[in-house]
Formats: C-alpha cells, sequence, structure tokens
C-alpha cells in the first residue's frame, strides 16, 4: 500500500471522478434544451456530485471545498428551475387530454402559456449556470484533484477499517435525519414535514450508491428502497405543489386580466378547467399519501433500516474481532479463551 495515499481519498476521487464525467457528458446537450432528459440526467449527477463532495470533505483543504461545493450547489439550483418546469409542463400536456371539454381547456390552455414562458426564461439561467461552469473551471479543477490519486489507486488497499467506518457513519447520519421526521408523517397536513422527508430519503439513497461498490453491492436492496420512499414523497410534493399553485395563479392572471380589461369578468372562462384540475390533484395527493403510509409500515415491519445499518457495521465488527484475536496471539492466550 502507498502510505502516501489513503484509502479514503482514493475511494473519494473515483466516486467523484464518475460523477465530473456524468455532468461533463450532459453540458452540451443542457445548453441546447432539445430534450428534458438532458438536464434531468445533469442535474442528478449534481446532486450526487454534491452528496459525494459531502461526504470526502476531509480529502479537501477548507478553501477549496467551499469553493468547488458553491459552484455545484449554483448548477443544482439553476437546474432544478428548469427541472420543475419540465416537469409541470409535461403534466398540464397531459391533463388536457384528460380535462378536453371545451369549458375546461381555457384555462389549460392559459396555464401552459405562462408555465412556457417561465420554462424560457428559466433556460436562461440554465445557460448563464453553464457559462459560469466553464468560466470557473469546475471540471478541470475537480480532475486535476483526482486524477494523481486514480494514479495512484492500483497501489491503495481500499477495504480498510477508516473507509468502512466513514461509510457506516455516512449512513447513519442520513437514516437519523430521515427518522427525525417519522413523528410528524400521520398528520397528511405535514405538508413541510413530509417534503424534508423526502429530501432525507435522497440524500440518504445517494450516500448509500456512493459505497455500494465497497460493500460489493449488497446496498442496492436499500438504495433501492430509499428510491420508492423518495419518489412517494416527491410525487406527495409535487401534489402539494399544484394544489398550493393553482389558487395564486388564479389570482395572478385576475390581475393581469383587470389590468388590460378593466374588468375580472374574462378570467370566468378560465376557472373551469383549472378547478377541476386543481381537485384532481387534491384527490391524488390524498391517495398517494395513503400509499406511503402503507409503505412506510411495511419498511418498519421488515425491520429494513436496523438491516442496513447491520450490515454495514459487520466490516467493523470483524475488524474488532481479527484485533482482539491478534491481541491474544500476542499475549498467548489460546484461541478458545479468547472471546473474539
Amino acid at each position: 500500500m502507498n502510505a502516501s495515499v489513503d484509502a479514503v481519498t482514493v475511494y473519494g476521487a473515483k466516486t467523484i471522478s464518475r460523477h465530473s464525467a456524468a455532468m461533463a457528458a450532459e453540458m452540451e446537450g443542457v445548453r441546447k434544451a432539445d430534450d428534458i432528459e438532458y438536464i434531468h440526467r445533469m442535474r442528478v449527477a449534481s446532486r450526487r456530485m454534491r452528496s459525494a463532495l459531502s461526504i470526502f470533505r476531509s480529502c479537501f483543504s477548507n478553501k477549496d471545498y467551499k469553493e468547488i461545493y458553491r459552484d455545484v450547489r449554483q448548477v443544482t439550483r439553476a437546474l432544478g428551475e428548469a427541472r420543475d418546469l419540465d416537469v409541470q409542463l409535461e403534466v398540464i400536456q397531459a391533463a388536457e387530454l384528460e380535462f378536453n371539454r371545451p369549458s375546461q381547456l381555457p384555462g389549460l390552455k392559459r396555464l401552459l402559456l405562462r408555465l412556457s414562458q417561465k420554462r424560457a426564461e428559466a433556460q436562461q439561467h440554465v445557460i448563464s449556470a453553464m457559462d459560469r461552469l466553464e468560466q470557473d473551471q469546475l471540471l478541470a479543477r475537480l480532475n486535476a484533484w483526482y486524477a494523481p490519486f486514480l494514479a495512484a489507486a492500483e497501489s491503495v488497499y481500499l477495504y480498510s477499517p477508516a473507509l468502512y467506518q466513514l461509510a457506516f457513519e455516512s449512513v447513519q447520519a442520513c437514516l437519523k435525519d430521515l427518522l427525525g421526521h417519522v413523528p410528524y408523517i400521520s398528520d397528511p397536513a405535514n405538508v413541510t414535514e413530509l417534503h424534508a422527508m423526502r429530501i432525507s430519503a435522497k440524500r440518504l439513497r445517494y450516500a448509500l450508491e456512493a459505497f455500494d461498490d465497497l460493500f460489493g453491492g449488497r446496498l442496492k436492496p436499500y438504495i433501492s428502497t430509499s428510491r420508492k420512499l423518495q419518489d412517494q414523497l416527491g410525487l406527495i410534493h409535487d401534489l402539494d405543489v399544484w394544489v398550493q399553485f393553482i389558487p395564486a395563479f388564479i389570482e395572478e392572471e385576475r390581475a393581469r386580466i383587470v389590468n388590460y380589461f378593466g374588468s375580472d369578468r374574462p378570467l370566468k372562462r378560465l376557472l373551469p378547467g383549472l378547478l377541476a384540475f386543481q381537485n384532481s390533484r387534491r384527490e391524488m395527493r390524498a391517495a398517494a399519501y395513503a400509499d406511503f403510509l402503507v409503505q412506510w409500515a411495511e419498511i418498519e415491519a421488515a425491520k429494513t433500516w436496523e438491516e442496513m445499518l447491520g450490515l454495514l457495521n459487520t466490516p467493523m465488527d470483524l475488524e474488532s474481532a481479527l484485533r482482539l484475536l491478534e491481541a491474544a496471539r500476542a499475549k498467548n492466550i489460546p484461541e478458545e479463551d479468547n472471546p473474539a
């Protein structure tokens, strides 16, 4: 083993290099915006990058970490605005097929128009974020950091106690954050807590993904559970956004109409479609929340998180046992008398 390079740094370099490559692969597509999946993939890559940077923060100087993390966060935020609008536009386009009565279509078409206008504005923010990414040479800077560690990787034994300890502590911290929201989930009105729990599930998933290779793929079932939980809570959040957004949108359109016509009477033709859509989101939200409670009960009944922590802790338990065995041998204690 190369004594000058530790396993944590090499593993971190490998992880961060993958996310850096994933971000670089999407940059041109993100600029062109011909396909909404470019934005989606790069947003996910930037989120994974932020998670990896947080996990392996000790591998960077404080100054480098703050600058790099700030740049990645700016990309995530700019892409988040555009991605959210892309998803909303898809939802409204599908809703036009469902709420297709002549009385309903005007409201949905007006909503589609306003969201399309916002998406065009958001694209300028996306392009600005890509410009900053290139000007700050973020990906080149990351490459200069991880390249030497990747070159030294073959001489480094990765399966070290320090790396397993980092995996356990990182996942345990994310799980603690997730479980902190559990007391609030029995009330469907706790919109903020349910949204925060979705973010916690996402962070848990990314932490598990970061260390899956270290555990030979055995974390995949827990990654899948975290992903399903994230998706379920994400659906609830999206529906909550619509339920709250439609009344605000109606008032914005009322103000525009009054300013233009001097009266809000033309607003009446928009209301049937908008209100029908809002009511459908309420019904979907109630069903999604019920499904979430069932899913969470199944997770708890299966003792999923206890099982996960047990798996993560196994290498450290083994390391402790080996150390006790070595100590016993050093003292010439018979192995059968050794409690390890």
